[in-house]
């Protein structure tokens, strides 16, 4: 399966003073290499690159929800993940 070079994390945060999701930022990577096997390595590998993108742009702790997706591959993994600063 030929990977597009780039895949896209949709992010969305959720609050809990109005108990629903709002869009929160696309994080666009760099397709790991090599590419995980199944969902439960893109999960592992879509929370490695969160946690280093929030750690550098200080995002506050909450509950993000997120969904992974490959260019012609269509949803690889999504979830949510709690983050602490």
């Amino acid at each position: 399966m030929d990977l597009p070079e780039t895949v896209t994390i949709d992010v969305q945060m959720w609050t809990s003073l109005r108990g629903r999701l709002h869009d929160f930022t696309v994080v666009v990577a760099d397709t790991p290499d090599p590419a995980p096997r199944d969902a439960d390595e893109w999960h592992r590998w879509t929370e490695a690159v969160l946690a280093d993108v929030a750690d550098r742009d200080g995002w506050q702790s909450g509950r993000y929800y997120f969904t992974t997706e490959g260019d012609g591959l269509g949803t690889l993994t999504r979830d949510h993940w709690e983050y602490r600063a």
